[in-house]
């Protein structure tokens, strides 16, 4: 085996393993989930799409208000006035993301992949933005970053640094 392969190999073996599922299944941890949220979390259960590969799913309006998206693949994923208050993104893949209008309250976002993602309006109230790529985002403001949690490791936007060094 050649080194390219030996590295190709060993960057699979390291990659998490995402969960497929199908429109049912998506289906039937968004009608269980809204269940928990209407019945103060007592009936139902939270959606938990941990690791789960959801690239380009539409979720536009949900109420994921809690939802555990932790290390999941969302490129792409069209999550346009979402409720996605106090959910975990914590490292999710959202690149090229439809997060316009979205509520992302105290929403843990620590180490997300955020690169070209639409923010335009999102609520970033509390959120957790520490280490996340916020490369070539769309829509954000300097207004929204005040509002969250950033750090040293949290990247972003080109036109949002040059502002700051002024």
């Amino acid at each position: 085996m050649n080194e390219e392969a030996e590295r190709k190999q060993a960057q699979q073996a390291s990659a998490p393993e995402l969960k497929k599922l199908s429109k049912d299944e998506i289906k039937e941890i968004l009608k269980n989930h809204l269940q928990w949220v209407n019945s103060s979390e007592k009936e139902g259960q939270a959606a938990n799409f941990q690791k789960a590969h959801l690239k380009g799913e539409v979720f536009m309006g949900a109420n994921l208000k809690g939802t555990n998206f932790q290390e999941a693949h969302l490129y792409g994923a069209y999550l346009k006035k979402t409720d996605l208050e106090l959910a975990n993104l914590e490292g999710a893949n959202l690149r090229g993301a439809n997060l316009r209008w979205a509520n992302l309250k105290n929403a843990n976002l620590k180490g997300a992949n955020l690169v070209r993602a639409d923010l335009h309006a999102a609520n970033l109230e509390g959120t957790n933005l520490q280490g996340a790529n916020l490369k070539m985002a769309e829509g954000l403001t300097r207004q929204q970053i005040a509002l969250a949690k950033v750090d040293a490791s949290t990247v972003l936007p080109e036109y949002l640094k040059k502002s700051e060094e002024t």
